[in-house]
């Protein structure tokens, strides 16, 4: 499955995290510090995998339990902002400019 930020959302990172606002809904939302590399990861990598992947190397090292953590706690934040429809999954791939 692809990720990808919606066409609706604006955002800029900021000295906080990130900034997001949903020109459809008219919702505003601040990401922390972590939420901000999740969604910078989605940019990067559009794979939902591969940022539970890249996040878990990066804190979790080689502890497996660390590991199941950051990547369920990584699913639940992509879920919730897929059905805030801040970004969107689908089955065919991202085209990259």
């Amino acid at each position: 499955m692809s990720l990808h930020i919606s066409d609706a959302v604006i955002w800029q990172e900021t000295a906080d995290g990130i900034s997001l606002y949903h020109t459809e809904s008219g919702e505003f939302r601040t990401l922390n510090a972590t939420a901000a590399q999740i969604w910078v990861l989605v940019e990067d990598d559009c794979d939902r995998a591969a940022v539970g992947e890249k996040l878990s190397l990066v804190f979790a090292g080689n502890n497996a339990v660390m590991t199941a953590r950051i990547r369920a706690e990584v699913d639940a934040f992509i879920t919730s902002m897929v059905e805030a429809e801040l970004l969107l999954e689908t089955d065919q791939p991202v085209a990259r400019p």
